[in-house]
């Protein structure tokens, strides 16, 4: 499905600069140029990334957003080159991008030097010179003259202080270079005319070649057409993956072959489908419109229609950690009327509701691509989904602000520890039953309520963990499980007095209690039961409960009549589902609803500015008018 969708991709994109790439080229991101006087001497090296204009914004304390000045970022220039070497041993290019090979320079410690432990600078180099001098014999042109002298001149030995590669720094070593003509920087190597004649000639020469060799052919499952195998795929260039790619389609070890076909013919897919979904691919995991970032996955995302950047920044905005201000305004007003049953109006936004929608994860590792999910819809639905993943999370003190994927990772992790990342499946799973409106996965709601059960502070162990993002992920994962096997829902936004199950009560009562114990003391206690009691409550109630209901009469005692006479009653109201002996233990959906109910109890007992009771409460109402017994 995805290598189908990436091909389709790839031609709907017919006016881009995907289809604009000539036969035998591939783009190339560079960030210095190389001005190259007559002589063939370095007369400039000179930045050539675009800027990009990054909208910032903060968001306060109280929920408003505060929008800062734009963040100018640099980015690489794609250009058209040469196709590039896919081979990880020393393998040069005609018109070479790497510093190695072009200077066969190493940069460490803010030195240049020719020299390494295994030689291969002084290989790269090497192989560089010779193919490229034998490239260009015979070819004339000023620029071309130019390209020939510089490398004939070159001497890394004697180039260990150009003042322009020291100049560079750190750099040096992590960019990409293209050279010009200094006297008219219009005129590249790849471009001259001489060059592109003779390039092309070399490409109908290794295709005539091909064609007599015993080529292998087999019906295409893409193009559904019998043309010529390939043999191997061309590498993908994934953020965090190998610096020379991944390849997402490769048989290497003989246990995976079968009937006789080595490497990549296992496959079927032929050298023209191979050679689109790869340009495709590396020119969506490498533009920021089409993927993000999270924790060591890169979630790519794409609409098969000839512009879909509207689409795809609406969606990013579900997992952007600064998000783009337009598009994030957008996602806010969309949000409030899908989850309103308002109809959208997606055509005055510059988007398809009907047009087709892919999202893909992967995981890259040092030289294959994982994949992690692949999901596919219509763009509208996928929003209504996403519409609703926002409405399973929602719980009093989120307000209406979007959750987004970045900070349910963040909940799912340990404040204690800098390295710790939630694994690629669980993040996957999330993210596939938001998009589709499935169960969310069980690992989700173990994770979180282990995390809520075990975070504290590291100085004086206090519960802190306890927040509107992690009880709203509690909340989703029981509600849709709820609505999807039983087709009802029980647990709402905010606290629900009708609501008789015992785990959730059991909640209420703690949250209770914990409360008498603050007003008892006045503030001033440096541990509270939350502290103390808090995990053992939630799991195995009746070892903790009637030490605690005790423990709460001495707590009274200290209070005011009235305040006695509320609490007393709140109590009578909560145990009076809860029956004569708690439970010995509680499964782990009954202690995500005991964690709801204790959440939702605390946020009723305490006003936004105070520490006292709400008085608007059921309870005090059916105690101010006589209800309760």
């Amino acid at each position: 499905m995805l290598i189908k969708a990436l091909c389709d991709y790839y031609d709907c994109r017919n006016e881009k600069d995907l289809s604009e790439i000539p036969e035998g080229y591939g783009m190339q991101a560079v960030s210095w140029q190389v001005h190259l006087t007559e002589k063939g001497e370095i007369s400039s090296i000179n930045d050539c990334r675009d800027e990009v204009e990054i909208p910032q914004k903060t968001k306060n304390k109280d929920g408003t957003i505060t929008e800062k000045p734009s963040k100018i970022k640099k980015v690489p220039r794609e250009i058209a080159l040469p196709e590039r070497s896919q081979k990880t041993a020393v393998c040069s290019n005609i018109i070479e991008h790497r510093p190695l090979y072009i200077f066969g320079l190493n940069y460490t410690d803010g030195k240049l030097t020719p020299d390494d432990s295994t030689g291969k600078a002084r290989k790269s180099h090497d192989d560089f010179v010779r193919r490229n001098l034998d490239f260009f014999e015979n070819l004339n042109s000023p620029v071309c003259e130019a390209y020939k002298k510089f490398i004939e001149n070159w001497n890394p030995a004697q180039q260990t202080e150009n003042p322009f590669l020291l100049g560079l720094g750190k750099e040096y070593s992590n960019s990409y270079f293209c050279f010009v003509l200094d006297s008219d920087i219009t005129k590249s190597p790849q471009t001259d005319q001489e060059f592109v004649e003779k390039y092309h000639k070399l490409l109908m020469e290794n295709k005539e070649k091909s064609a007599s060799e015993d080529l292998h052919t087999a019906i295409c499952p893409i193009m559904g057409e019998r043309l010529p195998t390939a043999r191997i795929h061309d590498k993908i260039k994934f953020p965090g993956g190998n610096s020379s790619g991944c390849v997402l389609v490769g048989m290497k070890e003989s246990a995976y072959e079968s009937y006789g076909k080595t490497q990549s013919y296992n496959s079927n897919i032929s050298e023209i489908a191979m050679k689109k979904y790869t340009a495709a691919f590396n020119s969506l995991v490498n533009d920021l419109h089409h993927r993000v970032l999270i924790n060591d996955m890169v979630v790519t995302f794409f609409a098969l229609e000839h512009d879909d950047t509207n689409e795809c920044d609406l969606f990013s905005q579900f997992f952007d950690k600064a998000p783009k201000v337009d598009a994030d305004r957008i996602l806010e007003e969309v949000m409030v009327r899908l989850k309103t049953g308002t109809p959208v109006d997606y055509g005055s936004l510059g988007m398809d509701a009907a047009v087709e929608f892919y999202v893909a994860g992967f995981t890259p590792n040092s030289s294959r691509v994982c994949q992690k999910f692949v999901m596919k819809n219509s763009f509208g639905k996928i929003m209504e989904n996403m519409a609703q993943h926002q409405i399973d999370l929602a719980i009093k003190g989120n307000g209406d602000r979007v959750i987004r994927f970045g900070s349910i990772a963040r909940e799912l992790k340990s404040p204690q520890s800098a390295k710790d990342s939630v694994p690629p499946p669980l993040m996957a799973g999330i993210i596939r039953a938001a998009i589709s409106g499935n169960i969310y996965p069980a690992e989700l709601l173990a994770t979180v309520i282990r995390r809520i059960k075990t975070d504290h502070n590291a100085e004086g162990k206090h519960f802190i963990k306890m927040n509107p993002t992690r009880i709203g992920i509690i909340k989703a994962c029981i509600n849709r499980r709820e609505r999807k096997i039983q087709d009802k829902e029980e647990i709402k936004m905010a606290l629900d007095v009708e609501e008789k199950n015992t785990a959730y009560r059991c909640g209420r009562l703690f949250a209770v209690l914990e409360k008498i114990q603050q007003d008892s003391a006045q503030g001033k206690l440096n541990t509270t039961i939350v502290d103390s009691y808090f995990s053992a409550a939630c799991s195995r109630p009746a070892t903790v409960f009637p030490k605690l209901v005790e423990l709460s009469n001495h707590h009274l005692r200290k209070l005011e009549e009235k305040s006695v006479i509320f609490y007393k009653r709140l109590i009578s109201d909560i145990m009076s589902d809860i029956g004569t002996f708690f439970p010995a233990a509680l499964s782990l959906e009954e202690q995500g609803r005991f964690i709801l109910g204790y959440y939702q109890q605390n946020q009723s007992l305490y006003t936004a500015n105070s520490k006292e009771p709400i008085k608007n409460t059921e309870v005090d109402r059916r105690i101010n008018y006589g209800e309760c017994n």
